[in-house]
């Protein structure tokens, strides 16, 4: 997670959640991504059964990695996932996924932290993992080489991992592939290439429109990748932002894209609804007590409690993590009291 920053200014306007888009899309396009990434073990997984995602599992090995120099890296610039995948011949292969969202992600290198993950995963649950490394952006040699080495008085350790540069490929065979998670390898691609140029990134945008017209995925699926392409390339210019969102406008007028733009402003609604409710019912209360006192409690309270409300009907309808996050502005600690609160298990 990150801030960004205006380009007059420099001042900080909203948070930008890298880490959750990326958690989102391996989650929802996990299969596309072992036959893009690691096709030997896609072709061995039994897609008949479901991929199951050990959050629990991940979050008793945080507690552990903070024993170590440096503790965990920065949460908000990794994505961590562990997947139980069922395979064609009954067993179930464990793989964990690291993916680097922003810069290194901690103070260790980072081929020792994929071999001290997959060291305390296979102390404490006695069963070997896979690993995988996903590299949104570049990194210093030491950290792509895909392999954890150490040696000394006459021992020696390797562990050898597959690194996958999401920066690096063949951007018309991407542009061309039937695969959703080519698609969003080559927005994440456009956005970094063009990362300064967001005229450049908003012309990518718009062609990005047209091969989702054009593939034959589900109404979930496009919507989906079409969420992940407008957080990723993360247009900064107001004006630029303004003119995506007409062509959205102008498309779904001709029913050829079924865009989250009319239900993001309807829940942009709902929130200033709420909140302008919740300063009048602070107002109300406070002129008892003062009313400046009463305006700043009415404020906060009424902001607070309708963000929470919105994101608890956001939650119930099934809504991913980044996009109540983006639009409520609550905090990924309150959300996770929210879940409990439904009983979810993550």
């Amino acid at each position: 997670m990150t801030t960004k920053k205006t380009k007059k200014t420099g001042e900080p306007t909203e948070k930008r959640y890298d880490d959750s888009l990326w958690k989102e899309t391996l989650s929802r396009f996990f299969i596309p991504m072992l036959e893009a990434v690691l096709p030997e073990m896609a072709r061995e997984v039994d897609t008949s059964r479901p991929v199951t995602f050990l959050d629990k599992e991940l979050q008793r090995l945080a507690r552990y990695s903070k024993k170590y120099p440096g503790g965990p890296p920065d949460s908000g610039r990794f994505v961590d996932m562990l997947a139980d995948v069922p395979l064609l011949s009954g067993e179930h292969a464990w793989i964990l996924l690291h993916a680097e969202v922003q810069g290194s992600g901690g103070c260790e290198e980072f081929p020792l932290r994929m071999h001290r993950y997959r060291c305390l995963l296979e102390s404490r649950y006695n069963r070997p993992v896979a690993g995988l490394a996903f590299l949104t952006e570049p990194l210093p040699t030491a950290h792509t080489r895909g392999f954890y080495r150490w040696e000394r008085f006459g021992s020696r350790v390797t562990y050898e991992y597959p690194a996958f540069k999401i920066y690096e490929g063949d951007e018309e065979a991407l542009q061309k592939s039937h695969n959703p998670f080519h698609l969003a390898q080559y927005a994440a691609l456009q956005a970094w290439k063009h990362r300064r140029q967001d005229a450049r990134k908003l012309m990518y945008m718009k062609t990005m429109l047209d091969i989702l017209d054009e593939r034959g995925w589900s109404h979930e699926e496009k919507a989906g990748l079409l969420w992940f392409i407008e957080g990723i390339m993360h247009i900064n210019d107001d004006h630029l932002w303004e003119e995506w969102e007409h062509e959205l406008d102008h498309r779904k007028e001709e029913t050829s894209m079924y865009i989250s733009l009319m239900e993001r402003k309807g829940v942009e609604k709902g929130v200033k609804k709420g909140v302008e409710k919740g300063v009048k019912i602070g107002v109300e209360k406070g002129m008892k007590i003062g009313e400046e006192k009463g305006v700043k409690i009415g404020e906060e309270k009424g902001m607070k409690k309708e963000k929470l409300h919105m994101a608890r009907r956001m939650l119930q309808a099934g809504e991913s993590e980044a996009k109540i996050l983006f639009y409520t502005e609550i905090t990924p600690e309150e959300l996770e009291e929210l879940r409990k609160e439904n009983g979810e298990n993550r």
